[in-house]
């Protein structure tokens, strides 16, 4: 057998790995041989171990180091992807910039399409400028007319009113005329106001009808189709944690198996550690053993007989000294034999040196059977580390793919989510403006409640709140008296009553301006009933409009005439 043993400085030491290095075997190794002898098993052994153990952390570094730097390369590739899509983006918007202006301004200003139609972006912005400018000073010219003619109107209100305040001194003179007409001018300035107040309702109150009946057409589609959307995104939601929980089942498991090889490996190793010490040990005694037979059997050719040991005595000197020389290293060498194997008989010696020969085969097909054993160890070590390799890249690759899908997952359902969010949003506010149209159809109905309506197919048909037409039905009976409120007022002049409303609201807000001094004494007026009217009147609909301003001023001149009657009394007592 050749030595494996190589100088140490013919192998190469990484200087990475140097601190992921196990320690090497403390001082149980022999003291070290001599060149040009042939090394003992167990040293080779663990030479052999050495070499393996730097050979797998430089596979590892260099794994790791590969590892790294694709992780690094991909982030600087992504990195720079976004950055040529962030860049092309801001090229295309730089290189489109004036079109999309020139585009703008032809599409707010239709007239103008012909004047912008071949101008750039700067040309198309100085005449859009230009134009504004024009129009900003016709729009101060304008604001300016109105103040003026504002300022006119106030006047000539304010002389309207002057002169309206002395016609209606001079008309308090007449009592049952000022009293009628009076009458008359609340009832009219009452009517224009429930026409005015019914005309914008009804307006209002159509538009919402339109729109609630455009959105009860497809409401109940949508809310539908939401619905189910929420339950699909909430089957997926479920069948993705089954498949994570799967995925995680499986990674744990795989991580248990790992283990499980790990630990066995290391069991065998340790086996086949202690097997290969119990080898060596063996082997050396059996080579020491050996090694005591072959001596043995070089010098028994030597060993004279005890009826030989009368030395011819007329032999020449030199014989006599050779012999005597080869008689003492036999004596040595027996000597030596009784004390290692303890037989003082030389004829049991060499019994024992014969029956050493089957001892010899015996222990040579030990040690075949030993390299034998310890090949097919070789090989099932080899054929187990790469295993190892294969289910730690199989399971990294596995890992990474489960943590992958799991993000998508995790993306898909956050979006899910938020379009469930906004669903929801929209339904609140549906539901809100629902019930806000609906507290103003009641609204309108408890106004319009004093209105009735010939041949109506509401009138011997109660509503009731809880049944889902309550609001179309509750709209249709608003709209059928609001129809006949309008019918109602056809015969009046609208436009008279309206600008005597008008002149009533400006005399009430004139009179909460004057001082106090100056006030408007009403005068006693009659209990009896209007002899122009039949119908009975409420009691907002009988007299005189007061004021706010009037019943203060009022009340105030009450207390103080109840105060100075109180102070006349004190002084009298």
């Amino acid at each position: 057998m050749v030595p494996l043993r190589t100088a140490p400085s013919s192998f190469h030491k990484p200087r990475r790995l140097a601190s992921r290095r196990q320690p090497r075997i403390p001082s149980s190794q022999p003291p070290p041989i001599q060149a040009g002898v042939k090394p003992p098993i167990h040293v080779q052994i663990s030479e052999l171990h050495r070499k393996i153990q730097l050979l797998e952390g430089d596979r590892k570094s260099f794994y790791e180091s590969t590892q790294w730097t694709i992780k690094k390369n991909k982030q600087t590739i992504k990195h720079l992807r976004e950055e040529n899509k962030i860049s092309y983006h801001r090229l295309s918007d730089m290189l489109s910039g004036e079109e999309k202006v020139v585009r703008w301004v032809i599409k707010e200003w239709k007239d103008e399409k012909s004047h912008l139609r071949n101008k750039n972006g700067e040309e198309a912005l100085a005449l859009v400028d230009h134009r504004l400018n024009e129009k900003m000073k016709q729009l101060n010219s304008l604001r300016h007319e109105a103040e003026l003619k504002q300022r006119r109107i106030e006047e000539l209100q304010l002389q309207h009113s002057l002169r309206a305040l002395e016609t209606n001194e001079l008309r308090g003179t007449d009592t049952e005329v000022a009293k009628t007409t009076r009458n008359l001018e609340n009832r009219l300035e009452k009517a224009k106001l429930k026409g005015d107040e019914a005309e914008n309702i009804t307006k209002v109150y159509l538009q919402l009808k339109a729109y609630m009946q455009d959105e009860s057409l497809n409401f109940e589609n949508k809310l539908d189709a939401m619905e189910a959307e929420v339950i699909r995104l909430r089957r997926e939601f479920s069948e993705l944690q089954v498949v994570n929980h799967e995925a995680e089942v499986a990674r744990d498991s795989a991580k248990s198996q790992l283990q499980k090889l790990e630990e066995n490996l290391f069991k065998d190793r340790k086996e086949r550690e202690k097997v290969m010490l119990e080898a060596k040990k063996r082997t050396e005694e059996k080579k020491l053993l050996n090694e005591r037979i072959e001596r043995k059997t070089q010098h028994r050719d030597h060993i004279p007989l005890r009826s030989e040991e009368i030395v011819d005595m007329q032999g020449t000197k030199a014989d006599i000294l050779k012999g005597r020389w080869h008689m003492f290293q036999t004596e040595i060498a027996f000597d030596r034999i009784k004390e290692a194997t303890g037989v003082a008989d030389p004829n049991s010696v060499v019994r024992r040196f014969l029956a050493q020969g089957d001892a010899f085969t015996h222990l040579e097909s030990l040690r075949k059977q030993n390299d034998l054993t310890l090949a097919k160890l070789r090989q099932e070590k080899k054929h187990l580390q790469q295993e190892l390799t294969e289910l730690k890249y199989a399971g990294e690759t596995k890992a990474i793919r489960n943590d992958q899908f799991m993000a998508e997952l995790q993306t898909h359902v956050s979006t899910q989510e938020k379009q469930v969010a906004a669903a929801k949003e929209d339904l609140e506010s549906t539901i809100r403006s629902l019930l806000s149209a609906k507290a103003g159809v009641e609204h309108l109905a408890i106004k319009l409640q004093p209105i009735t309506v010939e041949k109506s197919q509401f009138a011997k048909k109660e509503l009731n709140p809880n049944a889902p037409d309550y609001v179309l039905d509750l709209m249709a009976q608003n709209e059928e008296k609001l129809l006949q409120l309008q019918s109602d007022m056809e015969g009046h002049d609208v436009p008279d009553l309206l600008h005597h409303l008008t002149e009533q609201e400006y005399y009430a807000s004139l009179e909460g301006k004057l001082p106090a001094f100056n006030t408007r004494i009403s005068l006693p007026s009659d209990t009896t009933k209007d002899k122009f009217f039949d119908e009975e009147e409420s009691e907002d609909e009988t007299g005189e409009i007061v004021t706010r301003a009037a019943l203060k001023f009022q009340s105030q001149k009450l207390i103080e005439s109840r105060s100075k009657k109180r102070g006349r009394s004190r002084r009298r007592s």
